[in-house]
This record gives C-alpha cells, structure tokens and sequence, in this order.
C-alpha cells in the first residue's frame, strides 16, 4: 500500500498532488495575467491602428476629392466618408445608422462618439482648394486580425500546455519523493515485524532526502541496539536470578523434607539467607544503573574531591591490613569537582573492590590535576585483563575468567557498569590499561569545580 495513498489519517491528501496542483494554480495564474495583458496591450494596439488608419485614409481621400467632389465613395475599407460645408451641413452623408451627424467639426483632431450600437472614432478634414470638409467614421470594433489570431492560438494551446506542465511536475515531484515512500514503507514494515534490522536504502544522490535516510538509519542502529541491549540485560538478569532460586527452592525442599535436626535447619536457613542477599544485592544494582541510565542530575553540589579520597582509602587501606595488601595514597589536596557525594563514594567503592579481587599484594591510589580535570587512578599488581576481554568489561553481567578472580566475592558483573555510567553523568571519562600478568591501572577524568576570578 502507497504511503502516500494510504488513508491513515482522517482527511489526508497526498503531498505530492497539493503541490502540484500549487504550482498548477500558479502557473494558470500567470498565463491568465497574460492574457490579460495581451488583450489589453491588443487592444490598445488596435486602437492606435485604427486611429492611424482612418487619420492617414481620410487625408488621401480629401487630397483626392479636391479635384472632384463628385467621386466619393460612401464607404471604403471599412470607413465611411461625408462631405459637410462650412455650416456642419452634411451635403453628401453616409453614416452608419446610429452615428450622430451634428458633431462639432474635430479638425483634423480623432475624436470618440457613442451611438446606440457600438462606438465610433471620426476625423473632419478640410478638402484643400475647397470649403468643404470631409469626415470620415469608422467603428471601435475594428481590430489588428493578427492579434487576434495569437490570443486565440494562445487559448487554444493553453489547456495542452498546463495539462503537460501539470502531468511532468507530478512526475518529478512522485520521483523526488520516493525515498520519502521508502521510509515510511520500512518504517510500517518495522512496525508490524518489530525487527530494528532493516534499514532505509539510500540512493547516490546527496540532498536532503538521503541525508534524511541516513539519518533515520543512524536512528535505527541506536535503536536495535539498545532494543538489543535490554534483550541482553533480560537474559542476563534471568540467569543470574536462576541459580539462587533454584538454590533456595532446593534447599526449603530439603529443609521442610530431610531436616531432623535443628544444625541442619540452621544450615539450609544459612543458604537460603545468603542466596536471597545475593539476590537482593543483584535486584539494588540493577535498579541503580537503571536509575542513573535515565536520569540527568543538575543538582550538583561542589565536592571535596581529596579528601573524599584519601577517607575510602584509608578505610580500604584498615581493611585489607589482615590480608597482607598494601593500599598506597598519593591525593594531592584541595582538588574539587562538582557532583553527587553518594554516587562518587560508590565509584570509589566499586573501583577499589573490583582492585581488591585481582591485586596480589598492593593497590596504588592517585589522585591530582592534570589542565582543567581531575584525574584519579587506581592501580593493582594482578593478573591483568586479557586483550580480548579490555572492552567486555564494561558489559553488564559480564565477569573476567573466574580462575582469575580471588574469592573475595564473585560480584556479579555489574559494578563496572555502574562506575562508566557515574562518570558519564559526571561529564568524565574513563580508562584502563592492562597487561597480562602486569596489573591493570582505571583512570577517571572529571572536571574541576570553576574558579571565579
């Protein structure tokens, strides 16, 4: 079905018969101002013609009756001639009917008459060696035959000429807008099938229609992507959810079946317990990330950065005394940005865990300036990221190898997403560089608070 034709809307009308029809309008418009010059200035002609005419007509004849009056024609070449004497006596009249014979002598002078019928120009001039005038009368219908005929060819080729102009301007105008039939075709076919993988087919051309295209089909890659990525994080919450569920349905059964003993209820409550924290755990994660994925904070207030730092690493650093890791500080002081205490406390958090599980024996904290941004880096002697692994870990759910993660708590994949979307909305960025069996090293760039002057 067209999507021009299709009547998805009550009242609508295609675009491309409303412009056409526009211009059609207009161009009818224009030819029928033309005509109306052409008639005008025709008419005007016209009447200069027979001015001329009946002037040049009329002096020949009294130059011809000044030999004999006796030969005058009545009419001739459409104008009738009468001979009057000094009196404004008509003594040879011929007049057309309705032609008033008791005008003023003009003089030489075309003057304009009214009769019951039509209008008339006339012309008195005096016959030479006589005293008798001649008035010669011809009426204003008289027009240039060649003028006539173009108006009337111009009207007769009008209609075949608006009716071409019409037919090869909705031509163009169905051409010029196919790519706009396309996109709409492809985005009902999306619609009805919901697969973001379709794309828009672009032409060669580079104008605004491809360029709208390419547009919609950038839109539609963040689409199926993010479409994509909520499918993902579905699975991935599904089976994250799976283990401690079936755990706990497991061991309730065994409890409410097998448990003689109160240590062996004890012991099944302990695993239920646990898994239901872990549950939790995952469910306030998720929750968060979804949190900060959609909000846009504005109340930022500004936060003491060094000191902020240097209190998580010590409490890290009183932590991980009793398993022999050494946390070392390096904050240079008085460094402020502007943020959200709670959200950079947990990228701190999440940061010197996620150390914590791969470091060997130490973990090296810096923080100082570096232009206008604050750079932070935390720094383990582990056993590094792998090279193909670098960009998953961003990944939500995603965990590096488990036979190189410590067993200071699995995690569960979601604490370095966290961190990336806590910088984003910080305005910051962050990196890592690892190499195996070297350590890896997270820097977090975020700008400083302003300074007035």
């Amino acid at each position: 079905m067209s999507f021009f034709n299709s009547p998805t809307k009550k009242g609508h009308s295609s675009i491309i018969r409303r412009v056409n029809a526009w211009y059609s309008g207009f161009i009818l418009l224009i030819l029928l101002s033309f005509f109306g010059i052409a008639f005008l200035l025709s008419h005007s002609l016209a009447t200069s013609v027979d001015q001329a005419f009946l002037q040049e007509e009329a002096i020949d004849t009294a130059q011809a009756l000044a030999e004999d009056e006796d030969e005058l024609e009545g009419f001739d070449d459409g104008i009738y001639y009468s001979i009057y004497d000094e009196n404004n006596q008509a003594l040879q009249p011929f007049f057309p009917s309705d032609f008033n014979t008791r005008l003023p002598f003009s003089k030489g002078q075309i003057l304009e008459t009214s009769g019951k019928n039509q209008n008339y120009y006339y012309v008195d001039i005096t016959i030479p060696g006589s005293k008798h005038w001649l008035r010669a009368v011809t009426s204003q219908n008289t027009s240039n035959p060649e003028l006539q005929f173009f108006i009337l060819t111009l009207a007769v080729i009008t209609p075949f000429l608006l009716g071409i102009i019409s037919w090869g301007g909705y031509r163009i105008l169905k051409s010029a807008f196919q790519p706009v039939e396309t996109i709409g075709q492809t985005a009902d076919r999306i619609r009805l099938s919901q697969d973001f993988s379709q794309r828009i087919p672009q032409g060669n051309e580079n104008n605004e229609l491809t360029q709208l295209a390419a547009t919609i089909n950038h839109m539609l890659e963040t689409i199926e992507s993010s479409f994509q990525r909520e499918r993902q994080l579905t699975n991935d919450v599904s089976h994250e959810l799976r283990t401690p569920l079936t755990v706990i349905l497991s061991e309730s059964q065994y409890g409410r079946d097998y448990a003689q003993e109160l240590a062996e209820a004890q012991e099944s409550h302990g695993i239920i317990h646990r898994q239901a924290q872990q549950m939790k755990a995952l469910v306030e994660q998720i929750l968060e990330l979804a949190r900060l994925e959609k909000s846009n904070p504005t109340d930022f207030q500004t936060i003491a950065f060094s000191e902020l730092v240097t209190e998580k690493g010590l409490d890290f650093r009183r932590l991980l005394e009793a398993e022999g890791i050494q946390v070392v500080l390096d904050v240079q002081s008085n460094i402020q940005v502007p943020g959200q205490a709670i959200q950079l406390q947990r990228l701190l958090d999440n940061l010197l865990s996620n150390a914590r599980k791969f470091t060997s024996d130490w973990i090296h904290i810096q923080l100082e300036t570096q232009a206008d941004q604050a750079s932070l880096s935390i720094s383990d002697n582990g056993p590094g990221i792998p090279a193909d692994q670098v960009d998953r870990i961003w990944e939500k759910f995603y965990q590096i190898a488990q036979d190189r993660n410590k067993n200071h708590g699995q995690g569960i994949g979601l604490g370095l997403s966290l961190v990336r979307e806590i910088v984003h909305q910080h305005h910051g960025q962050i990196q890592v560089q690892s190499q195996p069996n070297q350590g890896s090293r997270f820097t977090v760039t975020l700008p400083l608070v302003k300074r007035t002057p």
